[in-house]
């Protein structure tokens, strides 16, 4: 598909809606008004960084932007939908996708309220905090991947080191060792397969946490 396919359906659409509408004015692929409201679109078949910057340029000039795209341009971003998005709420650029029989808005282009979108957040934001605060091992190196130090690992290895030295304990045993408050929920999900339970009432550790445990005792404080 070209660019140029894409510009009678935009053209239609925005027509529609009473706009008077123009194609290649200086160098915006689209441009539009209604009254003293103007709109300009930028047409691309393929969904690029390029795109985004351009729709940043336009906004100088025009009092909405949004891009247009194919819906086959949609599944190359299939996987990461909701951060493309959000990233376009952000910058307040609208999105229309052009399907075979219409021209689908998925975002309109308006200012994005940050404030509104942190309140939606605090639950998180307080979890983040949360996380930050009560963790005790500076250990992790920002980028890297794979397996990190969380606030819930630091709980279950600090649980793994009391049944290492007390092989059989009790959950309210474990606790006034640990106090810990969450040991039962720990213990019975079980995420990391360091436990086991001896019998009703009694945990230990597993094969594979000892074997864990030891592999990285010293290197934490707990």
């Amino acid at each position: 598909m070209l660019e140029t396919e894409l510009y009678e359906p935009i053209q239609s659409f925005l027509s529609a809606q009473g706009y008077t509408v123009r194609g290649e004015i200086g160098a915006i692929d689209v441009f539009a008004m209604k009254g003293e409201h103007s709109i300009a679109v930028e047409l691309k078949t393929v969904i690029s960084l390029k795109l985004i910057y351009q729709a940043i340029d336009r906004q100088k000039i025009a009092d909405n932007v949004y891009i247009a795209v194919p819906k086959s341009a949609m599944k190359s971003h299939h996987d990461s939908y909701r951060s493309f998005t959000l990233l376009l709420k952000r910058l307040s650029i609208g999105l229309l996708v052009i399907h075979p029989d219409q021209v689908e808005v998925v975002l309109d282009a308006k200012d994005y309220d940050l404030s509104l979108s942190r309140k939606k957040n605090t639950n998180k934001k307080q979890r983040l905090i949360k996380e930050f605060s009560h963790l005790k091992n500076n250990v992790n190196i920002g980028g890297k991947r794979g397996k990190k130090m969380t606030l819930y690992r630091e709980k279950v290895i600090k649980i793994a080191n009391v049944l290492l030295e007390n092989p059989v304990l009790s959950p309210k045993q474990i606790k006034n060792f640990t106090q810990i408050e969450e040991v039962s929920s720990i213990l019975q999900k079980n995420y990391y397969g360091w436990f086991m339970k001896v019998e009703r009432g009694l945990y230990g550790l597993s094969e594979l946490g000892v074997k864990e445990i030891e592999k990285i005792a010293g290197n934490i404080t707990t």
